[in-house]
């Protein structure tokens, strides 16, 4: 389902990731931890096909969601049109669904600067999970939460998971967080010395 050879990534000449490479089937979910710099993000990138300037090959789902720790919202759009642009063939009764599952039902008319951070990570994850696709990325959504909405976004995302049994990657610094989305732990750390080998059993 996804399958990533990278064997050189490079800015300016340099080397960021070499020789690691990803085989994940339906369901996997994978957490990848590392130190800031190492190179998560950049891979998550390439995962999601944001970046194709590497040597080496990719195969992926064409529909991928992916949600980065900034929500990312279109602030001139209502919480219900946030929703329905990334998604244009979803039915009202689907964006409702949504809205109601991440608690966000009365909120619908409402635009981002009206939500409090917490609603704002709420609706993007419905967003991310509105449509379901094979593969799901998460970029660190859950850091700078108090533990109470940290909790409750994890809750929702196993949840969605559970329900479509899409692949996750996701890129964190929080054991805990893996643990609670079911995820198998992956440190990036020493990439660069000994490669890196992420393949499901």
């Amino acid at each position: 389902m996804l399958k990533l050879d990278l064997h050189r990534k490079s800015f300016a000449g340099h080397s960021v990731l070499e020789d690691v490479h990803l085989d994940l089937k339906h369901g996997d979910r994978i957490a990848i931890f590392g130190p800031s710099g190492v190179g998560k993000t950049t891979l998550l990138r390439i995962i999601a096909g944001l970046d194709r300037r590497f040597d080496g090959t990719r195969e992926a789902p064409d529909e991928i969601a992916l949600m980065f720790q900034n929500p990312t919202l279109l602030e001139w759009r209502t919480t219900r049109e946030n929703l329905q642009v990334f998604h244009p063939a979803s039915e009202e009764k689907d964006i409702q669904e949504a809205l109601s599952q991440v608690g966000l039902q009365d909120k619908a008319g409402h635009y981002p600067r009206q939500l409090s951070v917490g609603q704002q990570r709420r609706l993007a994850l419905a967003r991310c999970f509105l449509t379901p696709t094979p593969l799901v990325l998460l970029d660190e959504p859950f850091a700078s939460l108090d533990q109470s909405l940290r909790h409750e976004m994890l809750t929702l995302t196993r949840a969605f998971l559970d329900k479509t049994g899409s692949a996750l990657v996701l890129v964190t610094h929080a054991q805990d967080e893996a643990e609670a989305l079911g995820a198998e732990s992956y440190e990036l750390r020493d990439v660069l010395q000994h490669g890196a080998e992420f393949a499901s059993p």
